[in-house]
Formats: C-alpha cells, sequence, structure tokens
C-alpha cells in the first residue's frame, strides 16, 4: 500500500510540473505559496507576457502569409496550365469542327446531285403515268385542271364525285408536299394556296350538289309502311347518310346508320321539322388546315458560330468557345427561357447569353424558369382546340339539317317537277335552347337539401333531352389510345371548338362516345398528338451496306423503320401484343410520307419543334448540340450501334448521353461504351448504363490529354477506332448518310427519350 502511495504521488507531482511549464509568469505568481509580488513586478510581467503573445502572433502571420502565397502561386500554375490547355483545346475544336464540316460539306453536295437525279426520274415516271392528271407544281397546269373540274357535270352525281375524290385527295397531297418543299417566291406561293383552297372548295360544292340530286326524288328509298326515308352510299373515302322523318312522327326520332358507327336521337323540336338529316363522314379533313392553331408559331433562332457552315449544311456546332466562356446566339425569349441567363437585345432582337454552362458548375442550375411561357407555345382561346396538343383524326363527319326540294308529283300518267334555279342543298338552321341550371355553391357554404339536389337533377335531365343526342363507335381507320373528345367547326371563328357539348360519356371497352349537341356542323374526334411520346427506348443499328434499323419503343407501341437510301420502310410496329399496319410492312416511302401516314392513322412518334411544350417532365437539351450530334451519327451509324441511355434524362440540358457499340458485322463488335457530349467535347465515360451513380469522368485508359481532344463524336470515333471502321463510314452513301440524319432529326431521339 505504501509502495502504491509513492507511485501516486510521483505521478501527480509529475503532472504539476510540466503544467507549470505552461504557464506564464504572472499565472505562476498567483499560485498558492508563492511570494506576493509588487505592483511593477505585477506590470513588468504583464508587459512579457503581452510581448510574447505579440510574437507568436506575428509568427502566426508569417506563416500564413507564406501559405496564402503558396496557394496563390500554385492556383496561378494551374490557371496557366489551364489557359494553356483551354487554348490548345480551342484551337483543336476549330480545327475538328472545319474537318467534320468538310466531311457534312462533301455529302451534302454529293446528295445535291443525287436529289437531283431523283427529282428527274420523279418528273419521268409522273409523264409514263400518263393519267390525266396535272403537274403540281405548274400553276396554269393546275388551274386548267381546277377549272375542267368545275365544268365536267359526271362530277356533278354522287358516283361521279365519289369516284373523282381519290383523284382529288391525290392532287391535294401532291400540292402540299410542292409548298412544303419547293424553294418559291411569294407570289407563286400565294397563287398555290389559292388553288389549294379552291381545290377544297370545290370538293364541298361537288359533294352538296350530289346530295341534292339525291334528295330530288324521296320514293326510291322511303319505307312506306312508317314513312321514314333513308339513303346510305359510299366509297373507301366517303360515305354519305341521309334519313328523314316524312311522316313526322313522335316515334321516329332514332336512326342508327350501321355502317358508320352512328346513332343520333332527335329532340322533340327536330322530330316534327320537315328536313332531311345528312350524315356525311370523310376520311380527309380540310379544315384543320385552316385554323390558326395547324402550324407552329414561328421563333427566330439564329445560332452563331466560328466556323459558320452555308445555309444548307445546316447548324454544326453549339458554341464558340471553351468550357470557361461559351458564346451563343439565340433569340432572346428563348435563351431566356431555356438558359434562364443574362441577355442583352441586338438590332435584330437576337441576344448573346454567355457563360451557359456556369449555371451548371457554381450555381446549381439555371432559375426556375419554368413557370415562364415557353417561345413556342400556342395559346387559344376559351373552348378553342390548339391544334398543336391535339390532332383530328379518324376523318370529319358532317352532320346538318337539309331543307327537302321539291318532289315529284304523279297526276295521271305525267310526273310533274319543279325545277329550281339552286342545284345544291339548302341548310336548315337550329340551335338548341339550353338552360342548365345554374352551378351549385361552393362545398361548405351550407348543406343542400336532397329534395333541392332531386330537383336541380330532373331539371338538367329536362334540358339536356332538348339536345341531339349522337353516339359514334370510334372509327378503325385510326388507333385510339385515349378518349378523345367531341369538336365543331366553328366557321365564324375559324376554329375546331368544344363548346356545343354536355353530358360526355365515354366506353372505353366498346370504344363509344355519346355526347349531346347544341348545334350541328362539321364535327370531329380530336386526340392528343402526344399518346406516345416520350419514347422508353430507342436504337440504331447498322443493317448491312447502306442500311439500318431505327428501334422506336414508345409509350404505348413499338416500331422498327429500316432506312435505306433515300427511302424508309416500316418493318415492324405493334400495339402491345399484336402487329398492325401490316399492310405498310417492307413498302418503301420518302421519309416525310412515312410520317405523314403513321400520323394519319393516330401514331406520331416525330417531334416538332414546339412539342415540348405540351409534354410534362421532358427535359431540353441544348438544340445546337442536338442537331451537330444527329449529323455525326448520321455519319458513324453504318458501323456503329447506337442507343439510349438512361442517364440521358436527368444528366441536364447540356450534356447528351448515349450508349455506343461498334458493329460492323455480327462476328465483328466491339463493348458497349457510354458518351458523353456536351458543347465543348465528346468523351467516353468511366461509368456505365449498370452503374450505381452518373459520373462525367472520362474512362480511365483512354486518351483524355488535350492533345487527344475531340470535339464531336465523328472525330472521336475517327482516331479511337481502327480503319476498318473509317473504310466502312466511307463507302456508306451520302444518300444512306442524308436519310439517317433525316430519320434522327424527325424523332428527336436524344432529347424525346
Amino acid at each position: 500500500m505504501a509502495s502504491g502511495r509513492y507511485i501516486l504521488d510521483v505521478k501527480k507531482s509529475s503532472c504539476k510540473r510540466h503544467h507549470s511549464e505552461y504557464l506564464s509568469p504572472l499565472d505562476l505568481s498567483l499560485q498558492p505559496g508563492s511570494r506576493k509580488l509588487s505592483k511593477e513586478e505585477k506590470a513588468k510581467l504583464r508587459r512579457l507576457e503581452q510581448e510574447r503573445k505579440q510574437r507568436e502572433a506575428e509568427e502566426a502571420r508569417l506563416i500564413q502569409e507564406a501559405e496564402e502565397a503558396r496557394r496563390k502561386e500554385r492556383e496561378a500554375q494551374e490557371a496557366a496550365r489551364r489557359a494553356a490547355e483551354a487554348k490548345v483545346q480551342e484551337r483543336l475544336r476549330e480545327e475538328q469542327l472545319a474537318a467534320t464540316q468538310v466531311v457534312l460539306q462533301t455529302r451534302h453536295e454529293q446528295m445535291e446531285l443525287t436529289f437531283g437525279q431523283m427529282k428527274d426520274e420523279d418528273e419521268w415516271d409522273r409523264m409514263m403515268r400518263c393519267d390525266g392528271l396535272p403537274d403540281a407544281s405548274s400553276v396554269p397546269e393546275m388551274n386548267r385542271y381546277l377549272s375542267l373540274w368545275r365544268q365536267d357535270s359526271s362530277t356533278a352525281s354522287l358516283q361521279g364525285c365519289l369516284d373523282h375524290t381519290p383523284q382529288l385527295v391525290h392532287v391535294i397531297s401532291e400540292l402540299d408536299e410542292v409548298m412544303d418543299t419547293a424553294q418559291s417566291g411569294a407570289q407563286q406561293l400565294k397563287d398555290w394556296r389559292e388553288i389549294w383552297l379552291s381545290l377544297q372548295e370545290t370538293q364541298r360544292s361537288k359533294l352538296d350538289q350530289a346530295t341534292y340530286r339525291c334528295l330530288l326524288d324521296l320514293r326510291g328509298h322511303l319505307d312506306h309502311e312508317t314513312q321514314v326515308y333513308s339513303f346510305f352510299d359510299s366509297s373507301p373515302l366517303v360515305a354519305l347518310a341521309l334519313w328523314s322523318n316524312t311522316a313526322r312522327s313522335p316515334k321516329n326520332n332514332v336512326h342508327e346508320v350501321e355502317k358508320l358507327g352512328l346513332t343520333f336521337t332527335l329532340p322533340a323540336d327536330l322530330v316534327t321539322s320537315e328536313c332531311v338529316v345528312r350524315v356525311m363522314r370523310t376520311e380527309y379533313d380540310h379544315y384543320s388546315q385552316f385554323a390558326r392553331t395547324f402550324y407552329a408559331p414561328q421563333v427566330e433562332i439564329d445560332y452563331s458560330i466560328s466556323q459558320s457552315p452555308p445555309p444548307h449544311v445546316g447548324v454544326l456546332v453549339a458554341v464558340a468557345g471553351h468550357e470557361q466562356q461559351t458564346v451563343v446566339h439565340v433569340s432572346c425569349t428563348l435563351a431566356r427561357w431555356i438558359y434562364g441567363c443574362k441577355v442583352k437585345a441586338g438590332d435584330d432582337d437576337e441576344a448573346k447569353a454567355e457563360d451557359l454552362s456556369k449555371y451548371g458548375r457554381k450555381s446549381g442550375g439555371p432559375p426556375d424558369i419554368r413557370k415562364q411561357k415557353p417561345p413556342h407555345l400556342t395559346e387559344t382561346q376559351p373552348g378553342e382546340l390548339n391544334l398543336r396538343r391535339y390532332r383530328v383524326q379518324g376523318g370529319v363527319y358532317t352532320m346538318d339539317l337539309l331543307q327537302v326540294p321539291p318532289q315529284p308529283r304523279v297526276v295521271g300518267n305525267c310526273t310533274i317537277t319543279q325545277v329550281e334555279d339552286c342545284n345544291s342543298v339548302r341548310r336548315v338552321q337550329w340551335r338548341a335552347k339550353f338552360n342548365p341550371p345554374p352551378p351549385a355553391e361552393a362545398a361548405g357554404q351550407r348543406r343542400r337539401d336532397p329534395e333541392a339536389i332531386e330537383q336541380e337533377m330532373r331539371q338538367l335531365e329536362k334540358e339536356l333531352q332538348k339536345l341531339l343526342l349522337i353516339t359514334i363507335k370510334l372509327p378503325d381507320s385510326a388507333f385510339w389510345f385515349e378518349p378523345p373528345q367531341m369538336v365543331l367547326w366553328d366557321e365564324e371563328r375559324g376554329y375546331w371548338s368544344s363548346d356545343f357539348f354536355h353530358d360526355v360519356k365515354y366506353n372505353e371497352d366498346q370504344c363509344v362516345l355519346q355526347v349531346r349537341t347544341t348545334r350541328l356542323g362539321v364535327l370531329g374526334l380530336a386526340m392528343n398528338r402526344f399518346a406516345n411520346l416520350p419514347f422508353q427506348n430507342w436504337e440504331l443499328r447498322p443493317n448491312g451496306l447502306n442500311s439500318a434499323v431505327l428501334s422506336l419503343t414508345a409509350a404505348v407501341v413499338l416500331a422498327e423503320i429500316v432506312i435505306t437510301e433515300g427511302q424508309v420502310s416500316l418493318q415492324l410496329l405493334q400495339d402491345g401484343a399484336r402487329s398492325v399496319l401490316t399492310h405498310l410492312y417492307g413498302k418503301f416511302m420518302k421519309p416525310k410520307q412515312l410520317i405523314k401516314t403513321l400520323r394519319f392513322y393516330g401514331i406520331n412518334l416525330f417531334p416538332e419543334e414546339d412539342s415540348y411544350c405540351y409534354i410534362d417532365g421532358l427535359p431540353i437539351k441544348h438544340r445546337p448540340t442536338e442537331l451537330h450530334l444527329y449529323n455525326c451519327m448520321s455519319l458513324v451509324g453504318p458501323t456503329m450501334q447506337l442507343a439510349w441511355s438512361r442517364w440521358n434524362l436527368l444528366a441536364g440540358p447540356n450534356k447528351l448521353v448515349f450508349q455506343m457499340k461498334k458493329m460492323l458485322s455480327e462476328s465483328n463488335q466491339g463493348s458497349q461504351e457510354l458518351v458523353l457530349v456536351t458543347p465543348q467535347r465528346t468523351v467516353v465515360l468511366e461509368c456505365t448504363e449498370v452503374s450505381q451513380s452518373f459520373s462525367a469522368e472520362p474512362r480511365q485508359g483512354l486518351k483524355v490529354s488535350y492533345l487527344q481532344y475531340y470535339a464531336d463524336l465523328y472525330q472521336l470515333v475517327s482516331n479511337e477506332f481502327k480503319q476498318d471502321v473509317i473504310e466502312s463510314m466511307q463507302q456508306a452513301s451520302s444518300a444512306f448518310v442524308h436519310t439517317i440524319n433525316h430519320m434522327l432529326n424527325s424523332s428527336s431521339v436524344i432529347s424525346y427519350c
């Protein structure tokens, strides 16, 4: 025990001794047992303590200044290194973009020659058809065709009009293509549009004349027992049904046009009216193009680049500058909305948006600008159908009331017929006097009486009986991925309107739509144009020399399109587990024709420049970079398999991510790589499609120094892959490369997947 106490005392003594070494003289003088110091000694000790602290502070300051100087020196060296690297990269970037531009320019010149040959072949084929149809690009020939058609009395009969309709639709379609593609002056475009309007007005006039002739004598289609007149005739493009309750019996208020899948129930005031109900369905829609929302709003965008390409080559690069300084010229509105950057208006309402990339590096992303109105957005009035969001499909229904012309009278052996100066139908105007009960008061204000609710329901039901009830089985000529809405063409306002329909019901199992309407006229079924967008998956893979397959997995359908030299064809189209539109498989046509055909059937896989305004949650990619990437993809597409990446959606507007794999043949394939394209450079990434998280770090082992800098995808593939890949790219024809570019631009797979 004694030894233990001895050891403990030693330790305590040692602790006291070491502790005293860290005390100042003034602190030592204040310890118990020390001699009491005088005032002079205390002042001296305080002065010595202050001097000690000053020395320590000065030493710390000198150390800090030395460290700061070394840090600044390191930063200056790093900045100098980055500046030198950026300068070299900028030079390489300009050189590589110029080299890519030369390749694209050469392809374009070759394609121009091919286009000329194709145009000559089309003209020769048209002349050899000897079908009497005019050249749609020739205004005199079109005027002559229109004049002869108007004077042709045989087309005023119903059968003659039905037989002539396919020819007319073909001529109008060719004229549409001419107006879309031909480079012409304002006067010629005006002449074409006047002819285009005249053709459609004349077709409507011919159908009215044919209907009038059918009504001149009702006896041939009159049920003598019920005194109900019923007539129906059709062709592949036009179907006409006529019905009249000549006895004006209240029992005859319902009629079903079975072949059109349409049933209507007349209200009481029309049952006793002397008129004919006409239901005419046309597979074509000659009304939507007159609406102001049919065309996308024009937004002027001018992207300026250091190596400006000719206008026909298109935009090659996104920006002029390196990663630390990016300069893009866009319209003020678009720059503010997409990038949220500071812009200064120029002479032509152009803007200079600087340091776009800083929003991703410094502030964590662009400002919240989605609440602002997109520049391409089309605004509509209440009740107006926005044709940028919806499309009238399945044809249009003309449902109106017509006056019964004077009927023949039999007097003895003679038949007396009154001849009218008018040889066309006369319409009966009808507007239902619909007065629905006022809307219920806001919930929570007061508790409603059940008797009042029941009375209100009875009043509403009574008012609904004043409306004309229409039940339509959706046409099989189109695909309906969502419930459509009924619209009526408002001639006075010039747009499709949904204001006149009430008590709308839809049976999804039977695809039957039921509505009540206060007006009659030209009716249509409007469908959301973007039911299949955005894409779930996409892939572009080589399929032999000058052939590739573009696979698009949309929200509902799966499409595979074969791409060849100047033409494309549908290889597969699946709606769920069933194959559809099989009659189009293997039928090659121009890309625009295939796009138009699929849209006619209600399958829209090709967004337009304003489509992003109507698809929720769709990130906007940097458009110039995307356009140039499609140019590069078309050049490397003959040898590389390109596919979607799950990282692309959330990577940001300036980061375009996709997968790439060399695919010269089934036996000569490479590994799957993840590629990142930005406005500044193109790299192969270290992370893969199955990585835990996304990283923009370049792949280890890849030559990533600035001496191996790649400005775009074409330069990366040309320098990183072997000679067999380069030779395969060079063997592809310019027409094939152009067609790939067309399909990629039309589908916009980078932004819409």
